[in-house]
């Protein structure tokens, strides 16, 4: 089957916030940000791009509740076309079922209206998940609505009444959000290339540091987040001990071309 890419398709939107991006002779889209080292569909929904909507709820913050104390998670859900998405949907649905426990229905519809007339988008391009492959690719909107005086969505509540998504508000210094769509912002506009260039930077610095925790770390980010490395080898060379703080070792990078 091909899809018709770089336009809508029916109630999907198969095109990309990058602009045209190119397909194949055997119809398979192409990755925009060039080759991941993994081809095909992977776990993600659609071929080419698969739009994902965000929402960062401003009073405490609105997050999914993870046992990860220091994993925070905002809730999103994938959506067939991001053009007329105001805000996640299953997050709307959620916000109106939970308010309806407590206020009137004309009160809930004010209470949402006035929410996304607050609505700021804090972000809307390419999504550098680990799910990205060759031939398919997340896109993300991140929507954030701020309630300081807590008079829309400052409301619900998520302790007593209906919580189908396991939200919890949580106190988080407003430095670490940002923090964490900056990143975000530039991961997205990394090319494959640089993302391997800024992993092997990483690790030898570490080397020089001789920062066992920050090689580790420097690994850790090449397999969680870069699957277009093939193969990390690693040859340990001389280990002095285990509560030695510095570990020999060379390291080569084997690169999907």
């Amino acid at each position: 089957v091909c899809y018709r890419y770089n336009s809508i398709d029916g109630s999907i939107n198969r095109q990309s916030i990058l602009g045209k991006y190119g397909v194949d002779k055997f119809c398979f889209p192409q990755n925009p940000k060039g080759r991941s080292g993994l081809r095909g569909r992977g776990e993600l929904f659609r071929w080419g791009p698969n739009h994902y909507v965000q929402g960062v709820n401003v009073r405490e913050y609105l997050v999914v509740n993870s046992h990860d104390k220091k994993n925070i998670i905002f809730p999103g859900e994938f959506v067939d076309n991001s053009r007329n998405i105001t805000f996640p949907p299953m997050l709307l649905n959620f916000i109106e079922s939970n308010l309806s426990e407590k206020y009137p229905e004309n009160v809930v519809q004010d209470i949402i209206k006035n929410a996304l007339k607050n609505r700021i988008l804090r972000y809307h391009g390419y999504y550098a998940d680990d799910r990205n492959t060759d031939n398919a690719w997340m896109e993300t909107l991140i929507y954030d609505i701020n309630d300081s005086d807590d008079s829309n969505l400052g409301l619900l509540d998520t302790e007593h009444l209906t919580n189908s998504l396991n939200l919890t508000w949580k106190i988080i210094d407003k430095s670490v959000i940002d923090s964490k769509i900056e990143v975000i912002v530039k991961r997205a506009r990394l090319t494959f290339g640089q993302k391997v260039a800024s992993i092997i930077r990483s690790a030898l610095k570490a080397l020089r540091d001789e920062n066992k925790a920050g090689i580790m770390f420097a690994f850790g980010d090449a397999v969680n987040n870069f699957v277009g490395l093939s193969a990390i080898v690693i040859t340990l060379v001389d280990m002095l001990s285990f509560s030695s703080a510095v570990v020999k070792f060379k390291l080569s990078v084997i690169i999907t071309n």
